[in-house]
């Protein structure tokens, strides 16, 4: 097989790989809906996602994640793409890490930001609980900004980034590949 032919096929392979991850994240974003959602966490989990991501993104000028359901993102994932022993491996973690004694929902407001802070700063490690809340705030980070609050407030949203505008071929300087 030539150079050419291999590019060709691998690109072939790349292109579909993306497509279907795009498509998982088209169907997680636009299949989450507040009002007909079932959750899958406790009403003590959620409460404690919740105050984890107004933890990691707080109200300021724009909306808290908890504002933007984030939490509520994060329970739709781990419960509708996790695999169940993914899923009884997620929840265990953050079981043993959040609901331990005393429990996260028991520290003062002071203590969960320094709770959250340590283990934002031990986040590469290579532990096991580095890895899970790694994973915890990455849903977390996902579920804000792929909202309508996150998209629209956080970000600087353009529907159209500017107005069209010809521009001849001498111009451009000549044809990227």
């Amino acid at each position: 097989m030539n150079r050419r032919q291999f590019l060709i096929n691998l690109s072939v392979a790349l292109g579909c790989s993306v497509v279907s991850i795009e498509n998982m994240v088209v169907a997680a974003t636009s299949a989450f809906d507040r009002e007909t959602m079932k959750a899958g966490f406790t009403e003590k989990q959620l409460e404690c996602i919740k105050l984890i991501s107004d933890i990691i993104i707080p109200h300021t000028d724009t909306p808290s994640a908890s504002e933007a359901d984030a939490h509520l993102y994060v329970d739709y994932y781990v419960h509708h793409f996790m695999t169940p022993d993914e899923q009884n491996k997620f929840v265990g973690q953050f079981d043993n890490l959040f609901n331990a004694n005393p429990s996260f929902l028991d520290l003062s407001a002071n203590q969960q930001v320094n709770l959250i802070e340590t283990i934002d700063g031990d986040m590469y490690q290579g532990s096991e609980q580095s890895t899970f809340y790694r994973k915890l705030k990455q849903l977390i980070v996902i579920g804000y900004y792929t909202s309508k609050i996150g998209a629209t407030q956080a970000l600087n949203f353009d529907p159209i980034p500017g107005p069209y505008q010809e521009i001849k071929l001498n111009q451009v300087g000549g044809v990227w590949f």
